[in-house]
This record gives C-alpha cells, sequence and structure tokens, in this order.
C-alpha cells in the first residue's frame, strides 16, 4: 500500500486551540441542538479514541439521551495497551482483546434492553465498532464512526509519535500495514457511516473514508479532538441515528 502523508502540521498543532472553540460552540449554542431529530429510545453504545476513555464522549451521551436514547459507554477504562507497544502486531492483539470484551458489553446492553446496539466509535473506537459489526451484524443495529483512521495508519499525525514513545524498532515497510486496513474493504450487512473532517489535525481525510456498499461518508468541518463536543458532528449523529434504517451507496 502505497504511503499516504498525515494532515500537515499546522492543522496537527492547531487541534487544541480547535477543540476549545468547539467545546465552547457547544456550551453557547447547545439549544440550537433542541430542533434535532427525536430518537426511537434504542440502545447507543460510544466507543473512546485511542488513550480516551468514558469521560471523554460524557457530553454526546447526555445530548443523546436528551433526544431519548438509552447511551452506555463501553466501560473498560482507558483505550490504551497496558503495555508498551512496538509493532502493529502488538496492536492488533490488543484490538482483539478489546473485541472480545465489546462483545460482552454488546451481548449484555442486547439482552437487557432486546434490541440491535448502534455503535458511535470515535477514532480508534471506530475500527473497534467496524470490526463489531462485521462480526456480529445480528446484534448491532448501525454504526457511525467519527475521524476513524480506516487506512494506513502512517496516515495518521499520531504514527511517529507513539512510534518514538514506545521506542519501537521496526522500520515503517516491515510493518503490516495492511492487516490494518482489511476491515475497510468490502461489503457489509450493518450499514455504516463514515464521519470525516477535511481539516482533522490527526487522521487524513484520505484514509478516514470507506468505498463499501451500504456505507456513506459525511464531511463535517472539525478538529480531531473536537468530534466528540462539535455541535455539528452531533447534529449529523441525531440525525444518522434517527432513521430507521439507513442505506448508503458509495460516497
Amino acid at each position: 500500500m502505497d504511503t499516504i502523508a498525515p494532515p500537515p502540521l499546522l492543522l496537527s498543532l492547531s487541534e487544541l486551540w480547535r477543540a476549545s472553540a468547539e467545546l465552547s460552540m457547544l456550551a453557547l449554542g447547545g439549544t440550537s441542538l433542541k430542533n434535532t431529530p427525536k430518537g426511537d429510545g434504542h440502545p447507543v453504545l460510544t466507543l473512546p479514541g485511542y488513550g480516551g476513555a468514558d469521560g471523554c464522549m460524557a457530553p454526546l451521551r447526555y445530548f443523546l439521551q436528551s433526544r431519548g436514547y438509552a447511551t452506555y459507554g463501553w466501560g473498560l477504562g482507558r483505550n490504551i495497551p497496558p503495555t508498551r507497544i512496538t509493532s502493529l502486531e502488538e496492536m492488533n492483539n490488543f484490538q482483539t482483546e478489546i473485541l472480545e470484551r465489546l462483545h460482552d458489553k454488546i451481548c449484555n446492553v442486547h439482552n437487557a434492553t432486546g434490541q440491535k446496539v448502534s455503535l458511535v466509535g470515535w477514532s480508534l473506537g471506530g475500527n473497534y465498532a467496524n470490526l463489531l459489526a462485521q462480526k456480529h451484524p445480528n446484534l448491532i443495529r448501525q454504526v457511525i464512526t467519527l475521524g476513524t483512521p480506516y487506512g494506513d495508519p502512517r496516515g495518521t499525525a499520531a504514527w511517529n509519535v507513539l512510534k518514538r514513545l514506545n521506542r519501537g524498532t521496526k522500520s515503517d515497510e516491515s510493518q503490516d500495514t495492511d492487516a490494518w486496513s482489511t476491515s475497510s474493504n468490502g461489503s457489509r450487512e450493518v450499514p455504516t457511516t463514515a464521519i470525516y473532517s477535511p481539516v482533522d489535525g490527526i487522521v487524513s481525510p484520505q484514509i478516514a473514508k470507506l468505498s463499501a456498499a451500504n456505507t456513506c461518508n459525511i464531511a463535517v468541518q472539525s478538529s480531531h479532538i473536537g468530534f466528540a463536543i462539535n455541535p455539528k458532528v452531533y447534529r449529523v449523529v441525531a440525525e444518522i441515528l434517527a432513521k430507521p434504517e439507513l442505506y448508503c451507496s458509495k460516497a
């Protein structure tokens, strides 16, 4: 796979102040979201990005509760490996363990509510949601991902940073990047919407989109950090969740 360049450095460096502005927009303009569609009460599970925990997506869950959904955090603590990760193979092993625990969580929610569960995954959490939906379509109603790096992880600004922090020694050429992006290929039973940002400072929009059948890509102006606190994102999520069924063609 050809390497895709990460976002421009200026966008990466501006992530924090842009996210702060988006949080202010949410605080000041929250009333404008009251005209978003009301939901049907079905369960929605949020999955945080790398390094995040349930608190990161609490504002989104609060908003979705106000629209009538039964919301759940993932309940697995912080989304970060317990030991130093030096290769994508080790990261894939960590992901496999997380997916098994999430499957148990989804089964519990499904059994308690008697309904399929919608998954909203932010960044790495979106990868989990996508893989779970493909493996367990009988449990999952739909998937919404926020700035998820489906493609080559070298198309993220975090790639080199994490490699240095974890003191990885494997060269980029020897990493199994194709295995990482396998989940983005092929058609799927569960409708999947990839919300991406053309000005994402962490994940290149080139790798945050899908091209398979029954998927849809929607662009929203947002920082990567701000996906979970951006009122524009909230509006799109509410509109998608409110649809009884969602079938999208390529976008």
